[in-house]
């Protein structure tokens, strides 16, 4: 399956990354300041885009009408044309540093991503795409503070289609493979 045919000019997820895209480079080049205030306003504005990416871009497509085809490329091992919207924005190292595991198990089909560090709040640790029963569904495992000096490390989220955030709460990992465990729990319910 070809991911990148879909995704012509008119794509709205494409127009929004793009935007995303020229609106921080013009912000940063058209500013008349000190290096300092550009190199922490292009910190900032690349927060924002990886925030994009793992909380609007990615959701965004799983739940478009291409979403089938998306699931069925990172399934499949075709990831070089996620790759490609990824890099675009936020370079090469950082598409090439994202790591993607499809998975298969009798009753629905997940693609784990896991992001490259360093992590901030509330950038996705790790995501889980997942397929049952011809639905989708976006799960996250975002960094997140530990304010009450409890341990946390993360939070387990879930963004839905029609982009409602739902939090279940602290997690004291961030490795993936006690999100995988905690996931597969989670589905089989």
């Amino acid at each position: 399956m070809n991911f990148a045919r879909p995704f012509h000019k008119g794509s709205f997820i494409t127009l929004l990354f793009v935007f995303i895209t020229l609106l921080s480079a013009s912000s940063a080049s058209g500013e008349n300041t000190a290096a300092p205030r550009q190199e922490q306003s292009g910190q900032t504005d690349r927060k924002e885009l990886i925030y994009t990416l793992h909380h609007a871009v990615i959701p965004g497509i799983l739940f478009s009408d291409k979403g089938a085809m998306f699931f069925g490329d990172l399934t499949s091992g075709n990831n070089a044309p996620f790759h490609q919207i990824v890099e675009g924005p936020l370079g090469k190292d950082y598409a090439s540093g994202m790591k993607i595991i499809p998975e298969h198990y009798p009753d629905f089909d997940i693609v784990l991503i896991s992001f490259p560090v360093p992590v901030e709040e509330p950038h996705n640790v790790h995501a889980a795409l997942v397929k049952k029963n011809g639905t989708f569904r976006y799960i996250t495992l975002e960094k997140g503070n530990d304010v009450g000096n409890l341990g946390t490390k993360t939070f387990m989220c879930e963004w839905s289609a029609d982009h409602n955030h739902k939090n279940y709460g602290a997690r004291k990992y961030d490795d993936l493979e006690s999100f995988r465990k905690e996931l597969l729990d989670f589905l089989k319910k």
